[in-house]
């Protein structure tokens, strides 16, 4: 499922908000739209920053991944070579 939540407001209220949304991630109890954010402890992580500034706009992404299960490609190769 995906969950997003956006807020229009000035960079204070901006770093503000990723302070608040950072404390409560490093304590579990981020949540986005009602559901509560888990990154787990069992699985390798990717992590990411992005930055892009040009004359039309400017954005700052930064990003967590990780797999919650195998791909179902790997289970197909492995039923080929039985």
């Amino acid at each position: 499922m995906k969950y997003k939540e956006e807020y229009p407001g000035t960079k204070q209220e901006c770093l503000g908000f990723l302070s608040e949304a950072f404390t409560k991630l490093l304590k579990n109890q981020l949540t986005v739209n009602g559901e509560a954010v888990v990154i787990p402890d069992d699985k390798e992580v990717e992590y990411k920053i992005k930055y892009d500034d040009d004359a039309f706009e400017g954005s700052l992404s930064m990003k967590i991944t990780w797999m919650n299960a195998e791909a179902e490609v790997e289970e197909e190769e492995e039923e080929e070579e039985e």
